[in-house]
């Protein structure tokens, strides 16, 4: 007896349903990115500092976790771009001290939920994971220890160049550092409006850049290497939650609506874990591809209400999942393709 097919998601429904969560609360998003940095950075000073190596790994272990909190909320200062006064104070707190500012992010996750180049070749945030998941996958890993290199780079020498070289930043800048996916890729420019603060940013980056390079040369070379393996533990962390939690990176020649997004992307449950590899509403990926206008505080309650009024068996029930290690293994599933088994004669 076939089983009943999973029934579609209506999308006018699913707005109706969460219509009281649209709003954002800086308060909420202020007091998490204040805790997280503020005290991630005092464990990072302490792993710097401590002479024990108990202490050292340990601080450095919660510093990464926190950080990668703060570092999370780049996602939301998409979605709530009117919140200007909350995005000067991340850049401040985790943007510009780990070199990785909203303009490295902007220009490509403007494409990720358009319906004509999600997960195609033109989408910064997907790469073809079938039929080469392993390569992929060591891939990514791979070049989260190059990152703090290719970041102090991106700003500390291409950043001065293109202020005497425009050939640098219209051919050389949109193809280095930037927040996508799929490498090589080459960015969209900063759109007009946001050139300004951009710049201003960027050149706050370059002075970090070379404020740590100043730390090295003056006796202080430790705080560099801290700050370069605090890069790839972050990277590392967002690494394995791409893996686990969001996209199946079975890529298309052609885009995908909401309705198509969401088939292709997980919400994931769990306890602590969970929490702690998908920050910041990040483990509701699904639900985010199909209304991105939700904060993420809201998207806790937006996923139960759902789950709780759609009808039992929905797509909506189908991309969601108990567990990290479900979403792992559905994108194995996805990107490895079976041997055929051959019939016995």
């Amino acid at each position: 007896m076939q089983a009943n097919p999973p029934s579609p998601v209506n999308l006018d429904t699913v707005r109706v349903l969460v219509a009281d969560l649209r709003e954002a609360r800086p308060a909420v998003y202020f007091a998490d990115l204040l805790f997280s940095a503020s005290v991630g950075w005092l464990l990072f000073a302490l792993a710097v500092l401590a002479v024990p190596w108990s202490i050292k790994l340990a601080a450095f272990a919660v510093s990464s976790v926190l950080l990668y909190r703060a570092l999370a909320f780049i996602h939301e200062l998409f979605h709530q771009q009117a919140m200007k006064g909350f995005r000067a104070t991340w850049h401040a707190l985790a943007g510009v001290p780990l070199l990785i500012p909203f303009l490295l992010y902007l220009p490509i996750h403007q494409g990720h939920h358009s319906a004509r180049s999600y997960g195609t070749v033109h989408d910064g945030e997907y790469d073809q994971f079938h039929g080469r998941f392993r390569h992929m996958t060591l891939k990514l890993f791979a070049l989260n220890l190059a990152l703090p290199l290719a970041l102090w780079v991106r700003f500390a020498v291409l950043t001065p160049l293109s202020a005497l070289l425009p050939g640098v930043r219209r051919k050389v800048i949109p193809e280095f550092v930037h927040m996508a996916l799929r490498m090589p890729f080459r960015a969209a420019e900063v759109k007009a409006s946001a050139r300004r603060e951009a710049y201003w940013v960027e050149a706050f980056c370059a002075l970090f850049g070379w404020a740590l390079v100043a730390l090295a040369v003056t006796g202080h070379a430790a705080v560099l290497l801290w700050w370069a393996a605090q890069v790839i533990a972050i990277a590392t962390l967002n690494t394995v939650r791409a893996l686990c939690s969001t996209h199946l990176y079975v890529e298309d020649t052609e885009g995908r609506d909401a309705r198509g997004q969401l088939l292709d992307s997980l919400n994931v449950g769990g306890g602590l874990l969970t929490t702690l590899l998908c920050p910041v509403g990040l483990r509701y990926h699904a639900l985010h591809h199909i209304a991105p206008y939700l904060p993420s505080h809201a998207l806790g309650v937006a996923h139960a209400r759902l789950l709780q009024r759609l009808p039992a068996g929905s797509e909506y029930h189908l991309v969601s999942v108990d567990t990290l290690r479900e979403g792992w293994d559905r994108l194995v599933g996805a990107t490895c393709p079976r041997p055929a088994v051959q019939a016995d004669v």
